[in-house]
């Protein structure tokens, strides 16, 4: 779409992997510097996309119904996409902590929910509501892990399994072959760092102006 005109992006990759924080730190660079941007979250993201949230990460548990958990996913993310769209007609950049690959790599991968169904509902949504660019940040499980513990109060994502974090990441990478749009960044180095490698990357697509 360019500069100047809207874009959805995305941030993906296993719990603790940063991509929250990187998500706040890249709204921050481009609200200081004017640019029309908003940040969002699925599930989530609107008032009734944000009910349906509490519902799949605080009411279902872990394998015992996961097709109600993906019709409840796509029932938030067709709520949240009118929002996303809106906002894209408007000149804004989307950023969006998880999205489709978040589906891809979660509900079609570690649950085995069928690829041609996830892809359907997606369109069903919209054949324009895919991601222009998408960040994987990538970390190391044992980091993933010693992250979360430091949070606290975990929900039931938070309590995943080695091994099943091992898959996750491993779907994430899958994708990331699988996708250009998808850029793996490595997690592991210093935040700063890491933002300015997402910045220079919006520039070098045209998606925002180069400030230097």
């Amino acid at each position: 779409m360019g500069i100047g005109k809207g874009n959805l992006i995305t941030f993906e990759g296993i719990e603790g992997s940063g991509k929250s924080t990187q998500l706040h730190e890249v709204y921050k660079f481009l609200k200081k510097r004017k640019i029309k941007c908003i940040k969002t979250r699925e599930p989530g993201g609107t008032r009734l996309a944000e009910k349906i949230r509490k519902l799949i990460i605080k009411d279902l548990k872990n394998n015992e119904d996961n097709l109600t958990e993906l019709l409840l996913l796509f029932a938030a993310r067709s709520n949240h996409f009118l929002k996303i769209k809106k906002l894209i007609k408007k000149g804004y950049l989307v950023l969006c902590d998880r999205y489709i690959d978040s589906t891809y790599a979660y509900q079609h991968c570690e649950q085995g929910q069928d690829i041609k169904l996830i892809n359907f509902l997606q369109n069903l949504i919209s054949k324009k509501s895919f991601p222009k660019i998408t960040f994987f940040i990538d970390i190391p499980v044992k980091i993933s892990k010693l992250r979360v513990k430091g949070r606290g109060r975990l929900d039931r994502f938070d309590e995943y399994g080695e091994k099943k974090l091992n898959k996750l990441r491993k779907s994430f990478i899958n994708l990331t072959k699988k996708h250009n749009r998808i850029i793996k960044i490595d997690g592991t180095k210093n935040k700063k760092d890491i933002t300015i490698q997402i910045v220079d990357y919006l520039i070098k697509k045209n998606v925002i102006k180069n400030f230097k």
